[in-house]
């Protein structure tokens, strides 16, 4: 049935209601370039020429092509799974460092040309990047809470830079868009490898900074990372630490995020995040024989250290389930009527 959609009805279907996820997916896949997320609102993808009608974008959203493992089988499919982190302790990141240790690995394998990253600048607002160079990938060893539209770069990545071998860094929904660009026969094997991003939810930036100025008059140049455990841990650039409850912005989260099912990633080579880990590690699930041997690689070279603590799976297992069971809520539910008729 995509296969007779438009944008106008990706329009209808995922950007009014609120479930774009902003992965930019349908921008790279559209032969005229009339489509574009702007990295500086939370707006959904939108259309700024004349569409042709040709029905790619549909084929590469994952809002109507969900990818999620059944609920019997909630982490997907995975070969084995640990706690890790970088041995470096220069690297700075806001766990465990392992996905920057894993593109660095995966540079030097081979196994890749090119990564897609997300970058920010000192007001927070956020996009990707394409690194070809391992040298650069330290600098952006930072988690970032809204969506950023990770699959958009692949476009110059294939067409003007062409690479053929791109690693995406990127949480489930947007793991899931790369996956699915390989029905589009240009970008058919050009993503070589997926690190995905254990994520409940991600915020609007806006409504989110609105929120944080309100509750803790705080503004974003202030912030130097945002740490989400069971509250939000503000690290201030001065030094000092602030902490707000989640509740407090979470009616500032993504539409989309009420419609994901897939906590942990599940399309990934290697999924991870700071859940079922102590402080400053990351529990990894291993999806792939690639991502088995970049972690084998890492470990025998002395760039990733592997914790003997077992990875408490039962509270990951069962983030994942609550997750697959998740509805939405009732303050978005009495939203959708309004912004249908936008």
């Amino acid at each position: 049935m995509s296969q007779l959609l438009t944008f106008g009805d990706l329009a209808s279907l995922v950007v009014k209601p609120n479930l774009c996820i902003r992965c930019g997916a349908c921008v790279a896949v559209c032969p005229p370039d009339v489509l574009k997320v702007d990295e500086y609102t939370s707006e959904g993808a939108q259309l700024v020429g004349v569409c042709t009608l040709c029905g790619l974008c549909p084929l590469v959203c994952p809002v109507l092509h969900p990818y999620e493992a059944p609920l019997d089988k909630p982490l997907g499919d995975y070969i084995e799974y640990g706690i890790y982190k970088a041995a470096d302790p220069q690297l700075k990141a806001t766990d465990g460092g392992v996905t920057t240790v894993l593109l660095e690995e995966a540079f030097e394998m081979g196994s890749i040309d090119g990564a897609i990253v997300a970058s920010k600048d000192d007001e927070w607002y956020a996009k990707a990047v394409i690194v070809t160079d391992k040298k650069e990938l330290r600098k952006y060893a930072q988690t970032i809470y809204w969506h950023v539209p990770m699959v958009t770069p692949l476009r110059i990545a294939v067409e003007k830079m062409k690479l053929k071998k791109v690693a995406i860094v990127g949480t489930g929904c947007q793991t899931a868009a790369a996956k699915l660009m390989d029905k589009i026969p240009k970008f058919k094997g050009r993503v070589a490898l997926l690190l995905g991003l254990f994520c409940s939810k991600t915020w609007m930036r806006e409504d989110f900074y609105d929120k944080v100025k309100e509750k803790l008059a705080l503004e974003p140049k202030d912030i130097e990372d945002i740490i989400v455990k069971n509250k939000l841990i503000f690290k201030l650039k001065n030094g000092e630490t602030r902490e707000l409850p989640l509740e407090e912005v979470e009616e500032t989260t993504f539409g989309s995020c009420y419609v994901c099912h897939d906590f942990t990633a599940e399309v990934s080579d290697i999924s991870l995040g700071a859940n079922g880990a102590p402080p400053g590690w990351n529990f990894l699930l291993i999806r792939s024989q690639l991502g088995k041997q970049l972690v084998e690689n890492a470990l025998k070279s002395g760039k990733l250290i592997k914790s003997n603590e077992k990875p408490k799976v039962k509270f990951v297992t069962r983030r994942a389930i609550d997750q697959k069971l998740r509805t939405i809520p009732e303050f978005m539910v009495k939203q959708l009527p309004i912004l249908m008729s936008k």
